[in-house]
């Protein structure tokens, strides 16, 4: 059986392979109308909504501080990070 902790992991990483291919898509020209990639933009957003919880919910200390940050943020970066 599956620990949270693990679970988030493992859940995390698809989603950063998710993120990164939508962003390799869209530097690679795949968004082939305005309306494409306001949907790519729009799955990018989710992905990195969606890690955030689950970061959340591992580390709820940070998660006030992490909440403030993201109301100023409304930038999708695409950069790999360090945790890959």
């Amino acid at each position: 059986m599956l620990t949270l902790e693990v679970l988030v992991s493992k859940l995390r990483k698809e989603l950063r392979n998710a993120y990164q291919s939508v962003g390799d898509s869209m530097v690679n020209g795949g968004a082939t109308s305005y309306e494409n990639y306001k949907y790519l933009l729009g799955q990018a957003k989710a992905y990195q909504d969606i890690d955030q919880v689950l970061t959340d919910i591992l580390n709820p200390k940070e998660e006030r501080k992490k909440e403030d940050d993201r109301q100023d943020n409304n930038i999708v970066d695409f950069g790999r990070s360090s945790e890959d």
